[in-house]
């Protein structure tokens, strides 16, 4: 009788090492500005191989949180992980994006998605977009998820733009939207009372822009959602 192997799931070996890591930073054990034990050491403490501990310190040094000096040795930043680091390190070991990084593309491409949808807008445009907020509003009002259609909003945002640049960075985006932490943090700040209802009254305040045709109000309400969209990430981080 042959035995089944199960294959052995790299991101929890990977994120119980970082963790693993982050809790000596925090501890003190590990100093910022300290360098790290030397490699041989950590691994054999942390019973891992070599390999998976310098994966490990790789994500970690692309967080911003560890610095590798060649032919030094691995130090922790001064003033040691920030929320947002940390983050960034907890979604990069599953392969994500932080939610905060998300957070900031966003601020830094919607408001001009939102002006250029106010100035270039068809007809057709708008019967898309009132379909996907009417949508929106009503799972939100019944307490049901109304990520679909939220999306839905944006993307006809863009495809509003009829710039296919803008089109395939927000297409982009939304893509990046469907990973487990962002989604997870979604949830998260949406369990506040009365959020999900601030969110639909601000794609109201958005839409409205984008039928007058008014591309500065298009662009202040589209940045004062995602701005609020942003607080709302932070809190959960901190």
């Amino acid at each position: 009788m042959t035995h089944s192997l199960r294959s052995i799931e790299r991101e929890k070996l990977y994120l119980e090492i970082v963790e693993q890591i982050l809790d000596a930073i925090k501890s003190g054990s590990f100093p910022a500005g300290g360098a790290l034990p030397p490699e041989r050491v950590m691994a054999s403490q942390l019973g891992v191989s070599r390999a998976s501990l310098r994966e490990a310190i790789r994500v970690l040094e692309h967080a911003g949180i560890l610095d590798v000096r060649m032919g030094s040795g691995t130090y922790v930043v001064d003033g040691g992980p920030s929320p947002t680091s940390v983050l960034r390190t907890r979604a990069a070991v599953i392969g994500e994006h932080s939610p905060l990084d998300i957070s900031l593309a966003r601020l830094a491409l919607e408001p001009v998605v939102a002006a250029q949808a106010a100035l270039n807008r068809h007809d057709t445009d708008l019967v898309a977009l009132r379909r996907h907020f009417e949508a929106h509003r009503s799972l939100q009002h019944e307490g049901k998820d109304g990520e679909l259609p939220d999306l839905a909003f944006h993307r006809a945002l863009a495809d509003a733009t009829y710039n296919l640049v803008l089109i395939d960075l927000v297409e982009r985006l939304i893509g990046i939207m469907h990973q487990r932490t962002w989604r997870e943090f979604r949830i998260l700040q949406l369990r506040h009372a009365g959020r999900a209802l601030e969110y639909v009254e601000q794609h109201q305040r958005l839409l409205d822009a984008v039928v007058a045709r008014d591309s500065a109000a298009a662009e202040a309400a589209m940045r004062a959602h995602l701005e609020a969209v942003t607080a709302g990430v932070k809190a959960e981080a901190d």
